[in-house]
């Protein structure tokens, strides 16, 4: 029958009496004053551990890839631009192989097959035309919106004014009807 030794950890350090000399070492709790904190460099030409971080890394690689034509990348072209060893590289490229947003296309080459960043580039460019007619419509809607009201208020202005008596809204649109029959006629004419 095996005999199992139970041993109490002493986190108190009551029982380091015996052992003269010996200390704990003890956690970073908060940074001692005067010291750098782990984002501020030492020296100008230092980075900073922020600077290395993968997390960082990873979003200049994937504008990197954005920037890249049809979404492939050369690997090794990837970790000179980016001033990395090409194992930091590898890094990411398995983790994003691994959730399925890029397949390795060929040797050291890798291809985007997430959605989101490069897209269709059909549906790309019917949404920006799209847009275009949108902005260009709501322009000559608010351009047709202000004729309206300066011609209303022009309206306004000539049928009540007290020095115009004579000028009633009747007679304008009498005058209006009689130059838009003329305007028909002129085109009509002009069409034989």
């Amino acid at each position: 029958v095996g005999k199992t030794a139970k041993r109490k950890l002493d986190l108190e350090g009551i029982g380091q009496q015996g052992l003269p000399g010996f200390r704990t070492p003890k956690g970073k709790h908060s940074p001692a004053p005067g010291l750098p904190s782990p984002k501020t460099p030492k020296s100008p030409g230092e980075k900073t551990r922020y600077d290395t971080s993968l997390g960082l890394l990873t979003k200049k690689f994937i504008q990197l890839l954005s920037a890249s034509d049809d979404g492939v990348l050369d690997l090794n072209r990837a970790a000179e631009v980016l001033e990395v060893q090409k194992r930091r590289i590898y890094d990411i490229t398995n983790v994003l192989e691994g959730i399925q947003l890029i397949r390795k296309k060929s040797k050291n080459h890798i291809q985007w097959v997430g959605t989101g960043l490069f897209g269709d580039s059909t549906a790309v460019r019917q949404q920006q035309a799209l847009r275009r007619d949108l902005s260009g419509l709501s322009a000559a809607e608010r351009s047709l919106d202000e004729l309206i009201q300066s011609s209303t208020t022009r309206l306004k202005d000539l049928t009540e004014d007290p020095r115009e008596p004579e000028i009633s809204f009747s007679f304008l649109l009498y005058i209006f009807l009689i130059v838009l029959k003329w305007l028909l006629c002129a085109w009509h004419c002009t069409k034989q």
